[in-house]
């Protein structure tokens, strides 16, 4: 099997230097999962947290997604990416991140990779995913504690269809794949270093320009407009059609059944959604 280099880690740092990006740079060549990795390096040196903490894996052994599902990616093919910070927002809107990470993957793909957003977590590419985002935190014990928010991200850059396992809930699929380059490798440090460079400005939109990022949300939604089912948190399955997007990106559905005029009904979180 062709070893595939791992990432540059020199060229990553000074792109990113030069772009004038807050964050420390580091890179591993394998960890158990990426967010745990960032949290304990954050926490074992909190001078990190002033600026952030960018950390990348060229593999990860315990790959978390939502609900303790795993992410599966091969050494040294794709991006997997986590960033600790203390979000310039209080945690009560930290969900918003995950939105940031959202778009900033659209901003960093398009208009060459025509992805979508399929709600909450996942993006998604020709009907298949190509990069998943979860979201963890650690919320301040103490009000004047800003707590650390960790962005996970895995995004599929040069992985093939037979490194997908079959079992996968939904179809995946690689930049490359999509392409059609199947004898020669995508370069992944100048994605890293445009996926750095979007989420940061995301995450500073985040404060006082959501509004506006709600509107790229609904443009950009695999699901607006679209009859879906999904398991509630408490195990419910509900079905319904998707109308809108609420002030903070929860998904405003309209339940199968209920009268044109009942109100909405406001998702903030949801697993196994997909569309009818």
């Amino acid at each position: 099997m062709r070893k595939h280099p791992p990432l540059n880690h020199a060229e990553i740092e000074e792109c990113s230097a030069r772009e004038g990006l807050p964050w420390k740079i580091i890179c591993l060549d394998k960890c158990q999962s990426t967010n745990q990795e960032a949290v304990t390096l954050a926490q074992q040196d909190p001078q990190l947290l002033k600026g952030g903490l960018a950390l990348f894996s060229e593999w990860q052994e315990s790959g978390r997604g939502r609900r303790g599902t795993r992410w599966v990616s091969p050494g040294s093919r794709d991006l997997l990416l986590s960033v600790a910070l203390q979000p310039p927002v209080t945690p009560d809107c930290w969900a918003r991140l995950t939105h940031a990470a959202a778009l900033a993957i659209c901003h960093t793909l398009q208009p060459e990779f025509p992805v979508t957003i399929k709600w909450p977590n996942d993006i998604y590419l020709a009907e298949a995913k190509v990069a998943g985002i979860l979201v963890e935190s650690i919320t301040p014990a103490v009000s004047t504690n800003p707590g650390i928010a960790v962005i996970g991200i895995g995004l599929n850059i040069n992985s093939i269809h037979d490194d997908f396992p079959e079992h996968l809930e939904a179809p995946a699929i690689s930049l490359r794949m999509y392409s059609g380059s199947q004898d020669s490798l995508m370069p992944r440090e100048p994605i890293a270093v445009a996926l750095l460079c979007a989420l940061h400005r995301m995450v500073l939109r985040c404060i006082d320009d959501f509004p506006a990022m709600l509107d790229e949300l609904k443009a950009r939604s695999a699901l607006l407009g679209q009859r879906i089912t999904l398991q509630l948190p408490d195990g419910t399955i509900q079905s319904g059609l998707v109308r809108n997007l609420g002030r903070e990106g929860e998904l405003l559905l309209q339940p199968d059944g209920a009268p044109a005029a009942a109100p909405l009904l406001s998702i903030a979180s949801a697993d196994h959604v997909r569309r009818d």
